[in-house]
């Protein structure tokens, strides 16, 4: 088995959420939380990741199970968490090397605090390895406990703490190193003495030291990064930190986002420099946005939408599935799905693509500099070529393409006729914009 190995306490139910669904499949900025778990573990360097699933274990395993690094242990009883990781020792029995233990439901842990525990672990030979925090207000967290010298004691679960360990205000947030075979010793050793019968992880490290194995607690966390999510409102703070940091990232990369408060960016998506990003426009999904875009406000760009360079999407656009290309300019309440739209095209206000039928959707084409009318309805499967203009409030119907330079008006579409020109955004001569 390739190391380090991390394993990804997983299996708890989660009742203050008061769902249905696996504890660690809510949503933080569009993606389940225990994908960014997965990603930190692998971020620090694990090759193999060992998830630990028992409440609605196989929502956790069809959302993780075709990821070849990914194994799964079964918890069928909840005995607490030193019982859980005790359920990976058959996947793990042969192997030898640190591993990272973390919980899934704290989506903030970054990777390189966890990458620097790994490295310390193995440099200083330890047996484990505890990262800490220091916060303001410990309440739900587990206190770490030092000598007079400063040096690792153990842990006390807060509901297990005397007045004075509830005022230590470094606490554990369940992130470990342990080096693997040493971690089944301690764990064949612990016990049921607490308040909740519960096999406590956190008694291991205690342990060990009694064993006179090396045990060390570094306080390398920030209080941002130890966040765990255990009601709606905890996922809700989880997800304005994350939007936080994604915005920081992408300002910092030459992004203007004119209003982060309203603005939402889902992790997966990239965008270029100088694009700006206008209120209240939502990205969600894997999303690529080009260099000098002007997108918003009130914007969604959904999952699987492609803007190349200098697109401009208007306000209150919708679009998923599609690719925009170069210099495209899609107007204000326009709607484009499963869409392929060339370079300076111009997508009327208000018109939009009707991808699908009632059973399954289809594909739209446009061609380079074509034009769409406001309030044209494009009924896919349908091509546009190059040059093409569709009249305001046409509607091209299904497999009713339209051909290179052609221009088609009505409803149903349909060619202009011969001689007539038609001009979709000229004002008649003597009215003025008002009067028409």
């Amino acid at each position: 088995m390739n190391g380090p190995v991390a394993i990804i306490l997983a299996a708890g139910q989660g009742k203050r959420m008061k769902s249905e669904k696996a504890k660690v499949l809510h949503e933080v900025c569009g993606q389940p939380m225990i994908r960014y778990v997965v990603d930190a573990a692998r971020g620090a360097g694990a090759k193999t990741i060992v998830v630990v699933v028992g409440y609605a274990a196989d929502q956790v395993e069809d959302y993780l199970h075709h990821e070849p690094d990914v194994l799964f242990a079964t918890q069928t009883e909840q005995l607490g968490t030193g019982h859980a990781v005790k359920t990976c020792r058959p996947l793990l029995a042969q192997y030898q090397g640190p591993a990272l233990i973390l919980v899934g439901d704290e989506p903030l842990l970054r990777p390189q605090p966890l990458a620097d525990l790994l490295r310390r672990q193995q440099l200083d030979q330890a047996a484990c390895l505890l990262g800490t925090a220091a916060l303001a207000d410990p309440t739900g967290f587990g206190r770490i406990l030092r000598d007079s010298a400063g040096r690792f004691l153990r842990i006390v679960e807060e509901r297990d703490c005397t007045p004075e360990e509830r005022a230590i205000t470094e606490v554990n947030p369940s992130c470990y190193v342990f080096e693997l075979p040493g971690l089944w010793d301690a764990l064949d050793q612990i016990g049921t003495g607490n308040v909740q019968h519960e096999y406590y992880l956190t008694d291991a490290p205690e342990y060990l030291k009694a064993m006179g194995r090396k045990v060390r607690a570094l306080n390398v966390l920030q209080p941002d990064d130890i966040l765990g999510v255990n009601t709606r409102q905890h996922l809700a703070q989880a997800t304005a930190i994350m939007q936080s940091r994604i915005h920081d990232h992408w300002m910092t990369e030459g992004v203007t986002i004119v209003d982060p408060r309203t603005t939402q960016i889902d992790p997966r998506c990239t965008i270029g420099c100088d694009t700006v990003i206008y209120p209240s426009t939502v990205i969600s999904g894997v999303v690529r946005i080009g260099s000098n875009c002007r997108v918003g406000p009130f914007a969604h760009l959904r999952d699987g939408t492609v803007l190349d360079d200098d697109v401009e999407v208007g306000a209150f656009v919708e679009i998923k599935q599609s690719r925009i290309g170069k210099g495209t300019i899609v107007r204000h309440l326009a709607y484009l799905g499963d869409a392929d739209l060339g370079e300076d095209v111009n997508f009327g206000a208000t018109a939009i693509t009707a991808n699908y039928d009632g059973t399954q959707k289809h594909p739209t084409r446009i061609g380079s500099r074509s034009h769409v009318g406001a309030g044209a309805i494009l009924v896919a499967p349908v091509q546009v070529g190059d040059d093409a203009v569709i009249g305001a409030n046409a509607v091209v119907t299904r497999n009713r393409h339209v051909a290179d330079g052609q221009t088609v008006v009505g409803v149903p579409a349909h060619p202009l006729e011969p001689g007539r020109r038609h001009h979709p955004t000229r004002v008649p001569d003597g009215e003025d914009a008002a009067a028409r």
